[in-house]
């Protein structure tokens, strides 16, 4: 059971820059990559055609969906995964055990980061191609006999023959809007994204205590109240991806935050000890963006 991965058609589904360095300030020393597709409402989610880069079995869940929309969420989530984790294989195979940092500085960078490089920034569309080009990177990626798999929560996992460069590393999806998402850390980590719609204002109560709301009016003046509540219900929806198993909405509070670059640091404080969580938010065309990792 096997599939191609496509060289020649692969979109360039990179991040905005500004959201690999609001992780690397909210979580420094995380290594993580992030994968973001803009979804076409009357079309497929790319030029990549699904039995490009799916394995038979998955073509087949796909093809079983009835609802275009929901073909659409889920082949946009898997070919975010797939390009994070194709991306990790080509570089652990191009540089071979060398860190990121001085492969960056070969390709004529002087800027570091504590995250892997960022190929939405020039310097490293000019890595990824160099190691995307490479012939032994291509046979790497001839066939694959690993996929993603869900737990009985729904939270995917890698299974099957892992390469080295995915052994140890979690794995966040999520659509909402006009994106899919997907993010592969070497934490447990959840991520969520969400449009920015009126009706949260209306279910605001079922997730949010007025004190947050308060603090969330102080912590972010500068957003009205609809950004400010999807804020809040996608880094609950994040913090409940990477822990799983959480209560509800109202069983996590947010009990402190900062402004930080593009985005929002948000502390998110659950469960009977009152364990805290940090999550990395930012707002980007009219969407809500959440990432957490948890603690080890």
């Amino acid at each position: 059971m096997q599939a191609n991965f496509p060289f020649t058609a692969w979109p360039d589904i990179s991040p905005p820059p500004a959201f690999l360095s609001l992780l690397a300030e909210v979580f420094p020393g995380v290594q993580c990559r992030v994968s973001l597709l803009p979804l076409v409402s009357d079309g497929p989610p790319s030029a990549v055609a699904p039995a490009d880069f799916l394995r038979p079995d998955e073509l087949r869940q796909w093809q079983s969906f009835a609802s275009n929309k929901r073909k659409r969420e889920w082949l946009g989530g898997r070919l975010c995964a797939y390009n994070c984790a194709r991306w990790l294989i080509a570089a652990r195979k191009k540089t071979s055990g060398n860190n990121y940092e001085s492969v960056i500085a070969r390709n004529e960078t002087t800027k570091k980061s504590t995250t892997m490089p960022d190929t939405g920034v020039e310097k490293d569309h000019r890595f990824f191609r160099s190691v995307c080009n490479d012939v032994a990177v291509k046979e790497c990626f001839s066939a694959r006999d690993w996929w993603l798999a869900a737990d009985e929560n729904g939270r995917p996992f890698w299974q099957g023959n892992l390469p080295e460069a995915l052994s140890g590393m979690d794995i966040s999806l999520s659509h909402g809007g006009a994106y899919a998402l997907a993010i592969i850390a070497t934490r447990r980590v959840g991520a969520d994204v969400e449009a920015c719609r009126t009706k949260v204002q209306r279910v605001a109560a079922q997730f949010c205590h007025l004190a947050e709301e308060e603090r969330l009016a102080r912590l972010i003046p500068q957003q009205d109240r609809l950004a400010r509540l999807t804020l809040l219900w996608s880094a609950k929806e994040s913090l409940r991806k990477a822990a799983t198993g959480l209560p509800g909405f109202l069983a996590m509070r947010l009990t402190d935050g900062s402004h930080i670059g593009d985005g929002w640091r948000l502390v998110l404080t659950w469960g009977a000890t009152g364990r805290q969580s940090t999550v990395a938010t930012t707002l980007h065309d009219g969407h809500a963006f959440a990432f957490c990792f948890l603690e080890e």
